[in-house]
Formats: structure tokens, C-alpha cells, sequence
């Protein structure tokens, strides 16, 4: 007896993209996902800020260089317009565009906008443009204030002076964003360092637990497969050692339970082999029972048939001669008396000639001679003939297989019975047109199957069978006689009755 302990899920109950994809489903990889997918997430997430966060401080710290790059090309550049000197301040401008990969170009202008000093090729529409306008500062020194405090704190004042020219500073964060791009690459590769080293992790965590997992898996499949010896070894202080001891603990239980189960099953098992044995032997001796109280009923009729024949019948014969005789007598006599003697006479012949065939009937229904002279065959072929002329409205057909041994006998005597009764039966209820008897002997002739089919209005058997006592009758005729009956039918579609009874007697079988 096989305990059901779990059922795994069909293929068509998990979800599309495991089916497609059954790998996903491994539990080694939800683990290792589960270990390395926050992490890489995080380290992602701080990536992009720092991509983020650094472009935007490259571009500011481009834009501050810009502005005190052009401030002070603006203080300085002035000497260089007032005194002329352009090919010394285009030299210190070309040394600063070497010294700064950020400067994309430095252009001086005097105060008509022609250029003085250019360095750099400057046209990207992404550029820094940073311009300022050169001055020509003007200092005052009071030189009349001859005063020890003048002498001693002697100042100067500068105020701006006239725009003599202007600077044009293009800078670009190409090199800035370069060194930057750079270390994101580098925290890049530490992140995936890292992540390989969670993904070995992972793996190593995942293996040290999946194994008793894996165990665990493969105990509960011998547990399915009803084989409870399985034990666990269980680890201490954790939820897969209570699994462990669990499963140890369930496998004890179903041993148990199914070794209980077994001794009940083998129990009610011999339990009701014994009362099947009873059973077939009650059914076997109610079945010779039945067997020999018909056989006995058969040799009781037999007995007054024959008792009737040679008794009755024979007086009767005698009886019918005398009244004949008087009658003879009686019509030669002259006279009233005479006369009234013959009347009578004859209607006692009449009378006595009715009786004597009353009791051929009365014969030939407790027993039918014509099975001891035609067998089986001949006395249905004239059961139907006779059924045919007592009921019209009814066509009664009988069709013999080839091969149908001239049955005589007790099987051929419950035959008849049977067909005479399914017959009786028709009439009374079917309010059938046609009626047809098959006869047929299957199997080497070691059985004779028996078929009465009707086209009438038909009934539920599961209903009417157990209250009917014509096919309780029968069923305990052909119970008696070793055989089986079955009945189909259906309301409007007719009646079949078929019969298979057993040819007993050697005898009786074909030659």
C-alpha cells in the first residue's frame, strides 16, 4: 500500500517561462542571486552617481579654471598692450595652453578687436567661452603731502581705468572627464572583482546549502516511493536541522502507520477471502439446491403426467366408450325416455372428450413430450408455432444456429422453461409486434446460449427486476441449472433476454 506523501506539479502548472526556461528554476541560482543581486545593485547604483556626480564637478571645476585663467590673463595682459610687447605676451600664453590640456585656445584683443595674441584652435560648440575686458588701471599718489604721517603710510589709491583691450579663454573638460572616465573604469572593474568574488560566495554558501537539501529532497523521494528507512543526519541550531529531524521523524511515522495499514489490509483481505469462500460455497450449494428442487420438480411433473396419462386419460377413454355405446344403443329406441338418454349420452361424450383434451394439455405443460421426441429445436419450433396461432397480433420467429445439437434432457427441459416463461412474458407486457428466439452453441458445443429479443416498449431492469416474480423465477432456474441470464433494455427500444446455460451430461453433448 503506497502512501501519497506529495505530488509534484505538471509541466503545464508552472509558469510559462519556467517551461521554456527550467534552469531558472534551479534553486542553486536563486541562491546565488539572492547573495550577489543586492550587492551588484548597490555597487551599480553608487557607479552611476559617481558618473553622475563627477561629470558634473569635472564641468565646475573647467568653469572656475576658466574664470581665474581669463582674470588673470586680463590683469597681466595690459602691460603687455601698453607697452606693446605682443610677441612676449603670445609666448606666456602659448607656455599656459601647453601646460593645460583644458585650454582649448587663448585669443587677446586690443581695444579695436584686432587680435594681439592668439593660441589654439578653438570652434567646438560644446566649449567654455570665458571673456574678459582688459583695463588700463590708474594709479594716484598724493606727491605734494610732505607730512611724517604721508612719509611714513605713503598709499597708493587704482581705480579702472579705459577697456584697452579683451581676453577670450575657450576651455574644454574633455581631458577632465577623460581622467574621470578613467577612475569610473577602475571602480567599474572593483565592482566586478567584487561581484565575482559574491558569485563564488554565493556558490560556496549555496552548496554548503543545497547538500542537505539535496539530501533532504532525496530522502522524501524514498519516502514517496514507500521506502521509510531513511535517515537524516540533523544539524544542530538551525531550521534545516529541524527539517532534517522532521523528515526523520515523518519517515518513523509512515513505517509505522504503513506496517499498521499492511496488517489491516492483510487482515480484512483474508477476511474477505474467507467470506468469498463462503460466499461461493453458499452460492455453489444454493445452486445444486436449486439444481436438484428442479430436477425433483421435473420428476413430480414427469410423475403426473404420467400418473394422468395412464390414469386419467385411460379412464377417461373408457368413460367416453360407454357413453358412446349407450348413445349407439340409445338411438335405435323408440320413445320420449329413449330419446332424452341418447341426448345425454352424447353430451357426456362431448363432455368426457373435452376432459381427456384438457388433460393432454395439462400433459404437455407439466411435461412436454415433444421434447423426448424432437428435442430441444422441434418442441420450440412448435412453442412457436402455437404462439403464433394463440396470440396473431405477435409474429414469433425462431432462428437456429447450424450445428445445434439435438438437446434432450434436464438442460433441454430448463430451455424450454425459460423460453416458454421470456415468451409468457412478452405477451403480458411488451406490447411487442415480432418477437425472435435465437438458439446457438458457442464454445465446442460446452454451452447453449439462448436469445429472446422483442421490439416493445422495454423497461428499466434496475427497477422492475427485483419486484418481478416471472424473472426471479427464471434467474433461479438458470441459477439452478449452472448458468447465467442477462437482461438489456430501455424504455421504447424493446427487450433482449439472453440465457447461457452449461450442457451437464456428457451424453447429451454432440457426438
Amino acid at each position: 500500500m503506497k502512501s501519497e506523501i506529495s505530488t509534484a506539479p505538471s509541466a503545464d502548472a508552472r509558469p510559462a517561462w519556467l517551461v521554456r526556461w527550467p534552469f531558472l528554476g534551479s534553486i542553486t541560482l536563486r541562491v546565488v542571486l539572492v547573495a550577489c543581486v543586492p550587492a551588484l545593485l548597490m555597487c551599480l547604483v553608487i557607479l552611476a552617481a559617481l558618473y553622475v556626480i563627477g561629470k558634473e564637478d569635472a564641468i565646475r571645476a573647467v568653469r572656475d579654471r576658466g574664470e581665474l585663467i581669463a582674470l588673470s590673463l586680463a590683469q597681466t595682459g595690459q602691460y603687455g598692450l601698453v607697452s606693446g610687447n605682443g610677441a612676449s605676451l603670445e609666448r606666456s600664453i602659448r607656455r599656459l595652453v601647453a601646460s593645460d590640456p583644458s585650454i582649448e585656445s587663448i585669443t587677446l584683443t586690443d581695444a579695436g578687436s584686432h587680435t594681439v595674441a592668439s593660441v589654439g584652435v578653438g570652434d567646438r560648440p560644446d566649449s567654455l567661452v570665458f571673456v574678459k575686458d582688459v583695463r588700463a588701471d590708474v594709479f594716484t599718489i598724493d606727491l605734494l603731502d610732505n607730512s611724517a604721517a604721508s612719509r611714513q603710510g605713503r598709499e597708493s589709491t587704482t581705480r579702472e581705468g579705459r577697456i584697452i583691450g579683451q581676453v577670450t579663454v575657450r576651455m574644454t573638460s574633455d581631458t577632465i572627464n577623460q581622467e574621470w572616465f578613467r577612475r569610473v573604469a577602475l571602480f567599474a572593474g572593483v565592482v566586478f572583482l567584487g561581484t565575482c568574488l559574491s558569485l563564488f560566495a554565493g556558490l560556496a554558501l549555496a552548496k554548503r546549502l543545497l547538500d542537505p537539501l539535496r539530501e533532504a529532497m532525496g530522502a522524501l523521494r524514498e519516502i514517496r516511493q514507500d521506502r521509510y528507512e531513511v535517515r537524516l543526519p540533523v544539524r544542530v541550531g538551525d531550521e534545516i536541522g529541524e527539517l532534517q529531524a522532521a523528515i526523520n521523524e515523518m519517515a518513523q511515522g509512515l513505517s509505522a502507520r504503513g506496517e499498521e495499514l499492511r496488517a489491516l489490509v492483510d487482515q480484512r483481505t483474508a477476511d474477505l477471502q474467507e467470506a468469498m469462500a463462503k460466499a461461493h460455497t453458499a452460492d455453489a450449494e444454493r445452486g445444486r439446491l436449486l439444481a436438484r428442487s428442479n430436477k425433483q420438480l421435473e420428476d413430480e411433473r414427469k410423475r403426473i403426467a404420467v400418473e394422468i396419462h395412464d390414469h386419467l386419460n385411460a379412464s377417461l377413454i373408457g368413460l367416453r366408450s360407454k357413453a358412446q355405446h349407450i348413445a349407439d344403443v340409445s338411438s335405435g329406441m323408440e320413445g320420449g325416455p329413449a330419446r332424452e338418454v341418447n341426448a345425454t349420452a352424447i353430451e357426456i361424450t362431448s363432455t368426457i372428450a373435452t376432459l381427456y383434451q384438457n388433460a393432454r394439455d395439462l400433459i404437455k405443460q407439466l411435461r412436454p413430450e415433444v421434447i423426448d421426441v424432437l428435442g430441444l429445436t422441434g418442441a420450440l419450433q412448435e412453442m412457436t408455432r402455437e404462439y403464433n396461432q394463440l396470440v396473431p397480433v405477435i409474429r414469433f420467429v425462431l432462428h437456429v444456429s447450424p450445428g445445434f445439437p439435438p438437446l434432450r434432457g434436464q438442460v433441454a427441459i430448463v430451455a424450454y422453461r425459460l423460453v416458454q416463461e421470456a415468451l409468457s412474458n412478452v405477451v403480458k407486457h411488451s406490447k411487442a409486434s415480432r418477437v425472435e428466439v435465437s438458439l446457438a452453441a458457442p464454445g465446442a458445443m460446452a454451452e447453449v446460449l439462448i436469445a429472446v429479443l422483442d421490439d416493445g416498449v422495454g423497461f428499466d431492469p434496475g427497477k422492475i427486476a427485483g419486484g418481478s416474480l416471472g424473472l426471479a423465477g427464471m434467474r433461479e432456474r438458470v441459477a439452478g441449472a449452472g448458468g447465467h441470464m442477462r437482461i438489456r433494455s430501455k424504455l421504447g427500444r424493446g427487450t433482449r433476454v439472453t440465457f447461457r446455460l452449461p450442457v451437464l451430461e456428457p451424453d447429451e453433448s454432440p457426438s
